[in-house]
């Protein structure tokens, strides 16, 4: 990210020649830019032109006051999903999935929590503070729509996806809001966890009582698929 016009030629070289699905940025950027911010728009646009997915890891903590929390544990707990609202605000207000709409973005490693916050609180705060905007780069919403329909149109279209992990209570809610198209079973394996927590997370999806087969099948692999490109 420190030079996104190399960056862009990386991807579409790793994409092209070695079959790669995409590449994963961290979710709060570089030299204190958004991932919202144009200056990281050649990656997406190279992206868009490829076809390819865009993962976003959660695990960038600097600068989200928490760099001086002790112990780890909470730094990782909140780092992930705040990271992941920060990308996910920055991507959404500045109209990345309209303009570069052949890119799939995955906001990967933070569960679904923060989704839902974020589904929650920006209608309320793009209603009430407008943005001058004579140049058309912020979020556009259609006509009658809502930011949240807009997060549901892209879901939809398949740019937007999100990793879940095991039990998660929030899902089923999830589920309820956007459907089930986004939603990714996300290990992290082999960091943090082994075989066996692997197979307890993806028990916990297979045996929920609150989740249809259609949706633990598009949890555990059919959006997978999807969003890495992996069907013929």
């Amino acid at each position: 990210l420190q030079d996104p016009k190399e960056a862009a030629k990386e991807l579409r070289r790793i994409v092209r020649d070695y079959g790669m699905c995409g590449a994963m940025l961290p979710s709060t950027g570089a030299a204190q830019a958004h991932l919202g911010d144009e200056r990281y728009w050649p990656i997406y646009e190279e992206a868009s032109n490829l076809g390819c997915a865009i993962g976003i890891h959660g695990g960038a903590h600097e600068n989200l006051g928490m760099d001086d929390l002790t112990p780890y544990a909470p730094v990782n707990a909140l780092g992930h999903p705040v990271g992941q609202m920060v990308a996910f605000a920055g991507i959404v207000f500045n109209g990345i999935f309209d303009k570069f709409p052949n890119a799939r973005f995955g906001f990967l490693e933070a569960g679904a929590g923060w989704f839902l916050a974020c589904a929650e609180r920006f209608d309320r705060s793009w209603a009430s503070h407008i943005q001058y905007d004579p140049r058309g780069r912020f979020l556009e919403l259609k006509k009658g729509e809502s930011v949240l329909d807009y997060i549901r149109r892209h879901v939809d279209e398949d740019r937007i996806f999100v990793g879940v992990e095991g039990s998660e209570p929030t899902i089923p809610y999830a589920i309820d809001l956007v459907g089930n198209k986004p939603f990714i079973y996300s290990s992290d394996f082999p960091h943090e966890v082994n075989n066996e927590t692997c197979k307890e997370e993806i028990a916990e999806v297979r045996e929920s009582e609150k989740l249809s087969t259609a949706d633990k099948a598009a949890i555990l692999h059919g959006n997978a698929e999807r969003f890495y490109g992996l069907k013929a």
